[in-house]
């Protein structure tokens, strides 16, 4: 059994103050054997010291990222710091972190995830991480190494965003250090059964016209249907605005025709050769169709997704949510409407954390219920436990 608290704070210039305001939300004579610290926080808070004073007054392992907006029971907001607690005697939680220098990062994490086996017996359940949005490595290729170097546990977690135009200001939290470069995870061992939610665009914002990937290179996206994407954009009627491509206007969904749930992704950017660089890879064969999400699709989907989630609550005490950032940009004026959504209908829930995101790690079910890790764009994800 998980127990949970969860303590929040926009304490951002006093790091004593801010731990102490975070200590008092946090019963520490009430914690069981094994903690883990899930921590989300707006980046002035790493700047100004708060962060690392917070964990350091902690008596176990806190990971966690930069993100844009983060929510709790206690509280919600764009730049503050949120912090939700695991606590049992019968789930350990075993922390890592692996540093990603080059293009080469299978060796480091494989290395990583070993090494950090070897402090528990047995076989992780499932694995939470942090990553650093990084630009020319990007989510995908992160996901598929852990997938790799874990054997396939169900791996759960978020790639580090902030407020930024260029978010060069993101990263992740291991124990109050903050690292640009390296990933922050906890292997979770014990009497576990995780339950994984998954929602991107409504039915109803999903073209109907479907077409086959002909073309690929990882996340470059160059044919579709044997037509240059751009061709294959305006048959099915999207065409240019003003003269220009609008970026981000029509992200994806990539079915990969294995039995799973489809997945979403964004165009980042338009090569020069007319190519789709987008947020995750799109293999040959795979069928595409173009998505659409605005306000009320975010609204709708995230509490379609929470209802859910509460019929699903047999035992679970805990639950983490992250959000992509375009569904965050897509809210325009109303920044804190999906959060706001997520503690009206979460009111009674003990203990969930939710924050942006800039790129969702969460599996998928086949058609037998295994699930299979997945990287995500424009996607709320979630996990109960």
């Amino acid at each position: 059994m998980i127990k949970t608290m969860t303590a929040f704070t926009f304490e951002v210039d006093d790091s004593d103050d801010a731990a102490a305001e975070i200590l008092e939300q946090i019963d520490i004579k009430s914690l069981y054997k094994n903690s883990l610290g899930i921590l989300t926080c707006y980046t002035d808070f790493i700047d100004s010291g708060v962060t690392q004073a917070i964990c350091a007054a902690l008596p176990f392992d806190v990971i966690g990222m930069t993100t844009a907006g983060t929510a709790t029971p206690a509280a919600a907001g764009e730049m503050g710091l949120g912090l939700l607690v695991l606590t049992s005697d019968d789930t350990n939680f075993i922390t890592g972190t692996v540093e990603l220098i080059g293009k080469d990062i299978d060796s480091p994490i494989c290395k990583a995830y070993s090494e950090t086996c070897a402090k528990h017996s047995g076989q992780p359940v499932m694995m939470l991480v942090f990553a650093p949005y990084i630009n020319d490595l990007g989510g995908e290729a992160i996901a598929v190494s852990l997938n790799k170097a874990s054997g396939e546990i169900p791996i759960f977690g978020s790639l580090a965003i902030d407020s930024s135009a260029d978010f060069s200001c993101n990263g992740t939290v291991y124990n109050g250090e903050y690292y640009k470069n390296s990933v922050a995870f906890a292997l979770l061992y014990g009497d576990l059964h995780p339950f994984f939610f998954v929602t991107s665009f409504a039915e109803d914002k999903i073209q109907k016209q479907r077409g086959v990937v002909t073309k690929s290179k990882d996340a470059l996206l160059m044919e579709v249907n044997n037509m240059p994407v751009l061709d294959y954009l305006q048959s099915i009627g999207i065409q240019k605005q003003e003269g220009a491509w609008t970026v981000g206007a029509f992200p994806f969904m990539i079915d990969y025709n294995d039995g799973t749930k489809p997945v979403a992704r964004s165009i980042y950017l338009l090569t020069k050769e007319g190519y789709a660089a987008c947020g995750g890879n799109m293999p040959e064969n795979a069928i595409l169709s173009v998505g659409g999400i605005d306000y009320s699709d975010v609204i709708r989907t995230t509490r379609e997704t929470l209802e859910q989630i509460l019929k699903k609550n047999e035992r679970g005490s805990c639950l983490l949510m992250f959000s992509c950032l375009t569904r965050y940009f897509a809210l325009e004026a109303h920044t804190t409407a999906e959060m706001d959504t997520i503690r009206d209908t979460l009111a009674d829930f003990p203990g969930y954390i939710f924050g942006y995101s800039g790129g969702e790690i969460c599996p998928v079910y086949t058609e037998k219920g295994r699930p299979v890790n997945r990287f995500h764009n424009c996607t709320f994800i979630a996990c109960l436990l």
